[in-house]
């Protein structure tokens, strides 16, 4: 999951599920880069996703360097230790991490680009 998919309803209606349900074998990864297909998230999405999963009553890995695969090993070592709720890990990543020249730019986010030109008139956004 990310930034963007935590700001849809229907997600936090089947975590909401999820931990209703106690399902200790779901492991779900929050990708947070801080970058939608809006854009940066910053001023306008102000949730505290861990504590929000808490209160659906997930176990919250916090605070996963999403670029270290050590990291998220431990991460996952940690979440399938608790089998009774399912288990958030926060991953916290940088966008397009690596290129030189895109990392942590909003347009790595999208496809919109290489798409749009492609899409008949009608359908253009």
């Amino acid at each position: 999951m990310g930034d963007g998919c935590m700001m849809e309803g229907i997600s936090h209606e089947v975590c909401s599920l999820a931990g209703t349900l106690k399902l200790g074998k779901l492991l779900a990864f929050y990708d947070d880069n801080g970058i939608s297909i809006d854009g940066h998230v910053e001023g306008w999405f102000t949730d505290d996703t861990a504590r929000r999963f808490e209160a659906y009553g997930w176990h919250v890995v916090r605070d996963v360097d999403g670029h270290d695969a050590e990291a998220i090993q431990r991460a996952i070592n940690a979440a399938r230790a608790v089998t009774d709720k399912p288990s958030l890990l926060m991953c916290k990543t940088v966008i397009g991490f690596g290129s030189p020249n895109k990392a942590g730019h909003p347009t790595m986010c999208t496809a919109r680009r290489w798409v749009t030109p492609k899409l008949p008139p009608r359908a253009m956004p």
